[in-house]
């Protein structure tokens, strides 16, 4: 009879044990939940209101950015970007983080299959917050849906966020906000989850520009959208900065055995971000993330240092390889020392289809120039019926490689890149 009993107490605990793991589950984040979201309804009135001036409105998908900013087009025909309310997904553009990939998709796969759209301000009228972009929250209803789900919400029940709110008036959702963290956080759901995420890579894949340009599929899935976290080695030969303030470099590569040079951009998000701080002419070992931005490749989520060289660190190799001599130039201070004067040329020869030009140039600085003035050996490949026009006392600008630190020798990949003055 003790037997029994105690065979029926192990049963007992045994049942127990695992309704505990039941309720305790543990997420393998490849489900989506709603639950707690759809207990949250749409009560504000919409129909023929502005989302600016009323601070709701209908509103058609533009433009999608990552998992937490989009732009929608309104009702009345103007365009905003909004900047979802009380959450913060991780980086999928700038700076790609770990499930910002997957949360940005997730809101894509919503609101592309949406059939209805609303848009609910924190104010009336609408408010911005600090980088321009509209706050709210984004009401959304599919074929599938009778009711509205709020996105936001459904990002924290999903672990792409935390709630970002206070208990104020201020975040008029905060308990089912709340809610949703918890359960997330209970279950161990991707933000909380100890497990990879599949779309974001930690270890590098090597790679060279050139192989890039010649076969991206390598490096980047067009299906998910999601691009390979890549290591390569190139020199900064431009930079572009947009109306809204975003540096975009252009890193080239030389390939010495065809002659020819390939670029990829990298771009180095605002002003306040250090590899914005990155120098034209210097040669850099890079590490980012591929990204297709506007139908245009970029490598993103750059991590610079100037002092350190961490395995996960964009950071120089060599100094001063690409230089531009030209006294039209405008200075900007991303030039570093790799911006001289127009050359004055002191000797130029053509031996076996080579021109060789010896001149003079001083380095330019944001209020002038110094005083050193520098002798460069400029060499570049000419046709075999060339006739020499470069005379002692010319002044020309060019752009070329120092392949060798300090050496003072330049070689100009095409003549055409020679502007006689």
């Amino acid at each position: 009879m003790k037997r029994i009993l105690s065979v029926a107490i192990a049963l007992l605990l045994l049942v127990g044990c695992l309704s505990l793991v039941a309720c305790n589950k543990v997420a393998d984040n490849t489900e989506y939940y709603d639950a707690i979201t759809k207990t949250l309804k749409l009560e504000k009135s919409f129909e023929g209101k502005s989302y600016l001036t009323d601070g709701i409105g209908r509103a058609t998908l533009a433009a999608l950015t990552d998992g937490d900013t989009t732009r929608f087009t309104l009702e009345q025909g103007d365009s905003v970007v909004v900047r979802y309310y009380q959450v913060d997904t991780p980086e999928s553009t700038g700076g790609v983080e770990k499930w910002g990939k997957a949360a940005s998709l997730f809101v894509k796969d919503k609101l592309s299959a949406a059939t209805e759209i609303v848009l609910e301000a924190t104010a009336v009228p609408a408010e911005k917050e600090s980088y321009g972009r509209y706050l709210g929250y984004v009401w959304y209803k599919t074929a599938a849906d009778e009711d509205f789900k709020n996105l936001n919400l459904e990002l924290v029940e999903n672990g792409f966020s935390e709630n970002k709110g206070i208990n104020t008036s201020a975040y008029p959702y905060y308990d089912v906000f709340q809610k949703a963290n918890d359960f997330a956080q209970k279950i161990k759901l991707r933000l909380y989850s100890e497990l990879d995420d599949p779309l974001f890579s930690t270890d590098p894949v090597e790679m060279t520009i050139k192989e890039f340009n010649e076969s991206p599929d390598a490096f980047y899935n067009e299906e998910l959208d999601v691009g390979s976290k890549v290591l390569f080695y190139g020199y900064l030969s431009d930079l572009e900065i947009s109306h809204s303030q975003t540096y975009t470099f252009t890193a080239t590569q030389y390939d010495e055995t065809t002659g020819e040079t390939y670029n990829i951009k990298v771009y180095a998000a605002y002003s306040s971000n250090p590899a914005s701080k990155m120098k034209l002419g210097h040669y850099y070992r890079f590490v980012g993330t591929v990204q297709n931005y506007h139908e245009q490749f970029q490598i993103s989520g750059i991590v610079y240092d100037s002092l350190f060289q961490l395995e996960e660190y964009s950071y120089v190799t060599q100094k001063d390889y690409y230089l531009t001599f030209s006294s039209s130039e405008t200075f900007i201070n991303q030039y570093s020392a790799t911006l001289y004067t127009d050359i004055t040329v002191t000797s130029a020869n053509v031996e076996n289809g080579t021109l060789t030009i010896v001149g003079t140039a001083q380095q330019r600085t944001q209020d002038g120039v110094k005083e050193e003035v520098k002798t460069f050996t400029l060499t570049v490949k000419v046709d075999s019926n060339y006739s020499n026009e470069i005379t002692v006392g010319s002044k020309i600008s060019v752009s070329g490689l120092q392949l060798v630190a300090n050496s003072g020798n330049i070689t100009v990949l095409h003549y055409s890149d020679i502007d006689l003055k």
